[in-house]
């Protein structure tokens, strides 16, 4: 169905199948063929066969070939609020739920279920558009944006942002990778691997001889202060397999990293981040590209599920959650054809075009250099199954 201002225009056909493409905190977009090209800016609403849902995407492009079908790309809905823009926001001890209606304030969405809890936290929304403060919402209080609309009479009759701690659920779904299988490629990513990881936290404020803040910052806070003198935390494992030899090739030493937490202000909290990420920083991140029939039970699973991955091609074999964090559909006649990529994925399209941290780091902490950027993990995970 497509419409304009929200008023129905009619039903578009495809010539031939639509390809869904849908990643976590990411790309969502339909390409299809037609043969009378939408204008741009109009908006598509289809009822997805699979996840029995309302979905919406605006169109963004077309190519028009003389005498052949148009070929049409269009973005999820929630690209609109690149159009939306915040001036200032001051959230200080704000929840989640106080947060996301800041951030959707100048748009025409409603805040929905937000199920990351009740803890308050704070951040300066600054000038960006309304996508880039919703990111930086998700990045301070957690969680991963969806985007719900209900349609009645042929149009959208509300758009809510629904905030879930994550997306996706367990649903039984398991996946065998060896080396007789066809239907799979895995790739081992580009990324450094750290047996050890020093981290960092909110800037320290400067006072002057009264105890009044200058507006100044000094040093990062550390966590030096609840783990025996040291900065850093590291695993020994991690070592032993990923480290590199001393000088006098009697030892295995670590591999050293960084990530900063620009909004963390507790020593203990800061460990305890640091740890997190360090577990996803030590071993190699995989991921695997499948066709669902070579998943048990790959038929249900949806974006952001988990799913049991052995990997029998290691020595030993790993056992590994891995997450659905990518899917790619065929829709047209008959059973859909499906792909899905289980572990890791780069945020790309309009998510980046948000472009959050280069229009608030700035603004928040004057005393950021460079060297203050945080590594981006996605935990694989290692629970065995």
């Amino acid at each position: 169905m497509i419409t304009h201002f929200d008023e129905r225009l009619g039903i578009l056909p495809a010539v031939g199948g639509i390809t869904h493409v849908e990643e976590v905190g990411g790309e969502d977009t339909i390409e299809f063929d037609c043969l009378a090209a939408p204008e741009k800016g109009e908006r598509l609403l289809w009822r997805d066969p699979q996840d029995d849902i309302w979905r919406e995407h605006v169109v963004v492009r077309t190519d028009e070939p003389l005498g052949a079908p148009a070929h049409v790309y269009a973005e999820s809905s929630l690209c609109e609020l690149l159009g939306d823009f915040v001036e200032e926001a001051q959230l200080v001890a704000k929840t989640a739920s106080e947060a996301l209606a800041a951030a959707l304030a100048p748009t025409r969405w409603a805040v929905g279920d937000v199920g990351t809890g009740d803890a308050e936290r704070g951040c300066l929304l600054y000038h960006v558009n309304a996508l880039a403060a919703l990111r930086r919402v998700e990045e301070v209080w957690g969680g991963e944006a969806v985007a719900a609309i209900t349609v009645m009479d042929g149009r959208v009759s509300s758009r809510t942002v629904d905030l879930p701690a994550r997306r996706g659920t367990w649903r039984g779904a398991r996946f065998s990778y060896g080396k007789t299988l066809a239907a799979c490629t895995r790739t081992v990513l580009e990324d450094e691997v750290f047996t050890a990881l020093y981290g960092y936290g909110k800037g320290l404020p400067i006072y002057d001889e009264q105890g009044v803040a200058t507006g100044g910052f000094t040093r990062r806070l550390t966590f030096g202060s609840v783990n025996d003198g040291a900065n850093w935390v590291g695993d020994e494992d991690a070592r032993l397999v990923w480290g590199r030899w001393d000088a006098a090739r009697e030892a295995k030493v670590h591999r050293f990293g960084h990530v900063v937490f620009p909004d963390c202000e507790d020593a203990s909290e800061l460990k305890a981040l640091t740890l997190a990420a360090l577990g996803a920083a030590c071993v190699p991140r995989v991921s695997y590209e499948v066709d669902v029939a070579a998943v048990d039970g790959g038929a249900g699973v949806r974006l952001g599920d988990d799913v049991a991955v052995i990997d029998s091609s290691r020595e030993p074999a790993w056992h590994l959650k891995a997450r659905c964090v990518r899917r790619v559909r065929e829709l047209g006649e008959g059973a859909p054809s499906v792909r899905l990529t289980l572990g890791s994925v780069e945020r790309t399209t309009w998510a980046a075009s948000a472009d959050v941290a280069a229009r608030v780091t700035a603004v928040e902490e004057t005393a950021a250099t460079a060297s203050d950027t945080v590594a981006s993990y996605e935990d694989l995970g290692s629970e065995e199954f």
